[in-house]
């Protein structure tokens, strides 16, 4: 492939992501639980870890307690948010049940908002303070990552 043909490629690839940025739907939608808005603009000026998972999901079952504590411990300095998908309302509240509400989550039982931003379950959207996209994890998080995650989401 010549050099010339290959920025061509490469500035397809880059225009096209940038499109498929453009084109997400803003992180909102209603509590699983309280039927409220829950949304990530409510956050304005705050870090947002964003988690998307699934009561059906046995890497989101691993991950949720580590999770929970971590938005407990770390409530003061990011907000947590997530969003549960393809899920029944039923399913999402037993969740809570079991692992404890420490943090809203927005119900997308069609996955269609998660659609946007993830390519499944679970995954972890890191938000700076102006709201950019600074990091995802795929899989299940660990403690180092979400350590780490934090590092960056708070950085000045």
């Amino acid at each position: 492939m010549s050099l010339q043909r290959a920025l061509l490629v490469v500035t397809a690839l880059v225009f096209a992501a940038s499109a498929a940025a453009a084109t997400r739907r803003p992180i909102a939608g209603r509590d699983v639980e309280t039927g409220k808005t829950v949304a990530l603009s409510q956050y304005e000026g705050r870090p947002v870890l964003v988690n998307v998972w699934g009561s059906w999901c046995a890497p989101c079952n691993r991950e949720a307690p580590l999770l929970a504590a971590f938005a407990r411990a770390n409530r003061a300095q990011i907000a947590v948010l997530g969003i549960d998908v393809t899920d029944s309302r039923a399913g999402a509240r037993a969740w809570y049940r079991r692992y404890g509400r420490a943090y809203p989550s927005i119900w997308d039982p069609q996955a269609l908002l998660a659609g946007d931003w993830t390519r499944g379950t679970p995954t972890t959207l890191v938000f700076d303070r102006k709201h950019r996209l600074v990091r995802t994890i795929e899989g299940a998080v660990t403690r180092a990552q979400l350590a780490a995650a934090l590092r960056e989401a708070i950085r000045p």
